[in-house]
């Protein structure tokens, strides 16, 4: 026995009136249809707020009254909010952007984005010495470059004094072995990689540009130093005095 009455109601959806078997709780709507197809009244919870920036009225949903200051639109709480920030000029796009003061605090203020600091090629290039730097100070110097040093250190020369070991240049490239006094820069070169054609234009470009800026270059290769070390230390010693 069904135990639900028939019951006549007016639809919320259609707005017809049914009769139809019902219990008190749903006297809504006549069908399904007219449930998923027409809006529902809307339970207001929220309450009108003033705006923090314009100070116009609006109703705000009880989700979002959980703020201290409460705007009217993202627009206006994007005003408020850049109110204390500076204005700085974009380096690239010339285009005006604003900064927090903590924010600037942390780094300068130079690129209004990424893609923008990413079309700078000379900011490239600093982040790329860098980073080789950073590596090797982290993995330290390879087999060929403590021989080096070690051959250096036996002719009298101080670390950190006389000479000076992976020190980046004019921006463009980090040499081996930097000797101020002489205005020598000595590069240890491993075999396996200076005798590939890329590299080997690479190391061409690099001399050319420190014989222009009046340095001096001496590459010596791990092969050299194996065969005959005793020509090595001559060949420095020659250069040196």
């Amino acid at each position: 026995m069904n135990k639900y009455k028939i019951r006549t109601f007016v639809c919320k959806g259609c707005n017809k009136e049914v009769i139809l078997r019902r219990s008190k709780k749903k006297l809504n709507y006549c069908s399904q249809y007219c449930y998923n197809n027409f809006r529902k009244p809307r339970i207001k919870t929220g309450k009108i707020i003033k705006c923090k920036w314009c100070g116009k009225e609006k109703y705000k949903d009880k989700c979002h009254l959980r703020s201290k200051n409460l705007f009217c639109s993202i627009k206006c709480h994007n005003k408020f909010q850049g109110k204390n920030k500076k204005q700085f000029e974009c380096k690239i796009c010339k285009k005006i952007f604003k900064w927090s003061k903590s924010r600037i605090k942390q780094t300068n203020p130079t690129y209004c984005s990424m893609v923008c600091r990413n079309k700078d090629k000379l900011k490239l290039h600093e982040n790329s010495l860098k980073g080789n730097l950073a590596q090797i100070n982290k993995k330290g110097l390879n087999k060929l470059e403590k021989k080096g040093t070690q051959i250096l250190e036996s002719l009298g020369l101080k670390k950190d004094y006389d000479f000076f070991e992976q020190v980046p240049l004019f921006n463009k490239f980090i040499v081996d072995i930097f000797i101020p006094r002489q205005k020598l820069v000595i590069q240890w070169d491993g075999v396996y990689w200076h005798t590939k054609e890329k590299r080997k234009k690479l190391d061409e470009s690099q001399d050319k540009y420190l014989q222009k800026c009046g340095y001096e270059i001496l590459r010596i290769t791990d092969k050299e130093i194996k065969k005959n070390e005793e020509d090595v230390y001559d060949n420095i010693k020659r250069t040196i005095q």
